[in-house]
């Protein structure tokens, strides 16, 4: 997707949530519950390519008073910084393993906000998103993160380490042998990151809704799925809302 229209959808999508949050002050207004999209990935799985076709199968399904999906992965860190007035701090915190020693100095000297400070802060704008819905998450363990949210659909993208590395190799020009070492490497730091903060290991199946083999299906298949699932999510989730609306009267 181009940044500039990744932006507009960006700001559209705030602008909407502001007037949501306003007329929720309304007398008789209750919104509904938006569902949400977490996505978690084996390196490799062109979870980009899917999550830029899957913003457009979702938008076509989307009612026009309603607020745009909107995608956060990379960006998800700047928007962290920014809630949080942290604009002058120039590290960021990739999903790879913490270093005990260096979070203890930082946590006994105070000097700046640590990784574990700045995962803590990536967990409550998570837990915000899936309040306000109509988002995808990327990463970041967001699916443990909103484990208890009724409204989230839980992805994972898997492969075959073949597939992956060749996926690589046509897209991104590299050789074989360095597709290979950041496929692994990627796979173990995004492990173990989720395992250091959350103490779960992101490989089991029972933490998803969906399990997509990517050798199987192509990109556009695999959109398609997950936004068939998305459907069958606010169907219930609609179903639920005039439930408790009927038992309010």
């Amino acid at each position: 997707m181009e940044y500039n229209k990744f932006v507009d959808l960006s700001k559209s999508y705030l602008f909407c949530q502001l007037k949501r949050n306003e007329l929720t002050k309304s007398d008789g207004y209750h919104p509904r519950l938006l569902p949400f999209i977490t996505i978690s990935r084996e390196a490799g799985t062109g979870e980009s390519a899917v999550t830029n076709m899957l913003l457009d199968e979702l938008s076509k399904n989307s009612a026009p008073d309603e607020c745009p999906w909107t995608l956060y992965d990379k960006d998800l860190i700047k928007q962290v910084i920014d809630d949080y007035h942290l604009n002058g701090m120039q590290a960021f915190l990739p999903e790879r393993n913490f270093s005990d020693i260096q979070t203890m100095f930082e946590e006994l000297f105070g000097l700046h906000p640590t990784k574990r400070e700045m995962a803590h802060n990536i967990s409550k704008s998570i837990l915000k998103l899936a309040d306000i819905g109509n988002a995808i998450i990327v990463g970041r363990g967001s699916f443990y993160i909103t484990r208890h949210h009724h409204n989230g659909l839980h992805i994972r993208l898997v492969g075959s380490l073949h597939k992956r590395v060749k996926h690589l190799v046509e897209d991104y020009n590299l050789s074989l042998k360095q597709a290979e070492e950041y496929v692994k490497k990627e796979d173990q730091q995004r492990y173990e990151y989720v395992k250091k903060l959350f103490g779960v290991d992101l490989k089991e199946p029972y933490h998803y809704d969906m399990v997509i083999n990517t050798d199987r299906l192509n990109t556009h298949e695999i959109a398609a799925l997950i936004a068939d699932q998305v459907e069958l999510l606010k169907e219930k989730l609609s179903y639920n809302f005039r439930s408790e609306e009927l038992t309010a009267i």
